[in-house]
C-alpha cells in the first residue's frame, strides 16, 4: 500500500513540474504558438499563401522608412511617439482604437487621422492605436495607462468620443491564437468559476483558446457549404467581440459615444481570392447594421463619407501591400468625418 502511495505521489509531483515547466514554454512563446498554429488552421489550409511573398514587394523606400521606423524613439505602440496631440485644447477629449491606419503607419505624425482629427475638432486626442493590433489589444494599452498614470485616468474618464479604426483584417486577428489566449479574461464565455479559475493555467487556457478558434473554423461541409458556415460563425463573433469592446470601453468612458469606422477599400491583390472574399463579405456584414441598431455604437462607413472606396491614390506607394492609407487619404476623410460626427 505505501509503495502504491509513493508511486502515485512522484506521479502527480511529475505531472505539476510538466504544467509548470510547460506553462512557462507557452507563456513565453505564444506567439511562436500561434505562427505554428496557423500553418494548420483549416480555413488557412484552404488559402494559398504562395502568393504572400513580401520580399518582392518591399522597395527601397519602404525598407528605408521600416529602419527608420525602428530606429526611431520606441515605445509602447511602436515607432515614434504619437499618444497625445491637442494637449492644450479645453474640449472633452477623443480616444482612437485601431492598428496601423489610425496609428499612421508610413506617415509623418501631422499627416495621421488621430493629428488631423485634433487640429480639426479642436479636442484632445490620445491615440491608443498600434500597428498589427486590435480594439482588443488597445484595451489592454489603455489599462496600462489607467493603472499607472493619474493624470490618463481623468482623460480616458472624460472622454466624449472612443473612435475605433477597423479594417479588413481585423476579423483575422481575432480569430489569432494569441490574442485569445492573451485576452482570455474578458473574451471568456465561460459562467462557471471553477472553469475560469482553471484558465489562469497557461497549458490550460491555450487548449481552451484552440478549442475557441475550432468552433468557429471547424464547421461542417465542404466548399460553399463549409465557407457559408465559417462566415456565419465568424461573423456572430466579431459581434460578440465589439459588444466585449463596447462594454469595456464603458468601464473607463461611461459617457462616450462610440464610434466604428470602417474603412472600406479594395483588398490586397496579393491575397488568394478566398482570403479577399472572406475579409470583404466581413466588411459588408449585417452585423454592422445590428449594432448600430442594437446598441448605443455608431457604425460609420468610410465610403458613404467620402462616396468612393480607397483606391490606389489613397494608399502608400512605399508600403509591402496596397493597402495602408496615405496622408491625401486622411486629408480627404477627415474633415467630412469630424463635420457630420463630432460635435
Amino acid at each position: 500500500m505505501k509503495k502504491f502511495i509513493k508511486i502515485i505521489f512522484i506521479n502527480i509531483i511529475i505531472f505539476i513540474l510538466l504544467i509548470f515547466i510547460s506553462s512557462i514554454f507557452i507563456d513565453k512563446n505564444i506567439k511562436d504558438i500561434n505562427n505554428f498554429y496557423l500553418r494548420y488552421n483549416p480555413f488557412n489550409k484552404k488559402i494559398n499563401v504562395s502568393k504572400i511573398k513580401i520580399d518582392n514587394y518591399a522597395t527601397e523606400e519602404f525598407t528605408a522608412k521600416k529602419i527608420e521606423l525602428k530606429d526611431s524613439n520606441s515605445n509602447l505602440f511602436g515607432g515614434e511617439f504619437r499618444l497625445n496631440f491637442g494637449e492644450n485644447y479645453t474640449k472633452k477629449p477623443i480616444i482612437i482604437l485601431g492598428c496601423s491606419y489610425a496609428y499612421g503607419f508610413g506617415l509623418k505624425k501631422e499627416e495621421t487621422f488621430p493629428y488631423k482629427l485634433s487640429q480639426i475638432t479642436k479636442r484632445p486626442v490620445f491615440n491608443f492605436s498600434a500597428s498589427a493590433c486590435n480594439a482588443i489589444d488597445n484595451l489592454n494599452n489603455i489599462k496600462y495607462f489607467v493603472y499607472s498614470n493619474k493624470y490618463y485616468q481623468e482623460k480616458i474618464k472624460n472622454a466624449e468620443y472612443v473612435i475605433y479604426v477597423y479594417m479588413h483584417d481585423h476579423i483575422n486577428r481575432y480569430l489569432s491564437l494569441n490574442t485569445i489566449y492573451s485576452n482570455y479574461k474578458i473574451l471568456s464565455l465561460q459562467k462557471n468559476i471553477y472553469l475560469n479559475k482553471l484558465l489562469y493555467i497557461p497549458v490550460i487556457r491555450l487548449i481552451w483558446s484552440i478549442y475557441q478558434i475550432k468552433k468557429i473554423s471547424m464547421a461542417d461541409g465542404k466548399n460553399t457549404e463549409y465557407y457559408n458556415k465559417f462566415l456565419k460563425n465568424s461573423e456572430q463573433y466579431l459581434k460578440y467581440i465589439m459588444m466585449v469592446m463596447h462594454n469595456e470601453i464603458k468601464k473607463y468612458s461611461p459617457n462616450a459615444k462610440i464610434i466604428i469606422i470602417l474603412y472600406d477599400q479594395k483588398i490586397a491583390k496579393l491575397y488568394d481570392n478566398l482570403k479577399i472574399k472572406y475579409d470583404t463579405d466581413i466588411q459588408n456584414s449585417k452585423i454592422w447594421d445590428e449594432l448600430n441598431n442594437e446598441t448605443d455604437m455608431t457604425i460609420v462607413h468610410s465610403k458613404d463619407i467620402t462616396g468612393f472606396l480607397f483606391d490606389k491614390n489613397y494608399k502608400l506607394k512605399e508600403d509591402i501591400v496596397d493597402w495602408h492609407p496615405n496622408a491625401k487619404a486622411w486629408e480627404v476623410f477627415t474633415p467630412m468625418f469630424a463635420e457630420k460626427y463630432i460635435k
